[in-house]
C-alpha cells in the first residue's frame, strides 16, 4: 500500500470482513526501502479480546499487515 496517503488513514475505522468493527488505526509501519506502507498498527475496541483475534498485537496494539486489506474508504475492510 503506497504511503502517500498514510497520514490521512490514520484513526480510520478498521473492520472486519463481517463489517464488524475492530478498532482504528493508530499507526503505520513503513518499509524503509520502497516507502509503502507494510502494517497497520491498530488500537482494538475496548469490548474485544486481543486473544481471541488471529494477528498478533505488540504493545497492546494489533499488527495487521496490508495483505489483509480489502478495501479503504472511509473505513479500512479486511478480507
Amino acid at each position: 500500500m503506497p504511503s502517500g496517503f498514510g497520514r490521512e488513514i490514520l484513526n480510520r475505522p478498521i473492520l472486519d470482513g463481517a463489517g464488524d468493527t475492530l478498532g482504528h488505526v493508530s499507526d503505520l509501519v513503513l518499509d524503509t526501502r520502497t516507502g509503502d506502507v507494510v502494517t497497520l498498527l491498530v488500537m482494538i475496541s475496548e469490548e474485544l479480546d486481543p486473544a481471541l483475534l488471529p494477528w498478533p498485537t505488540v504493545e497492546g496494539l494489533l499488527e495487521v499487515t496490508t495483505n489483509e486489506v480489502a478495501e479503504v474508504s472511509n473505513a479500512i475492510r479486511l478480507r
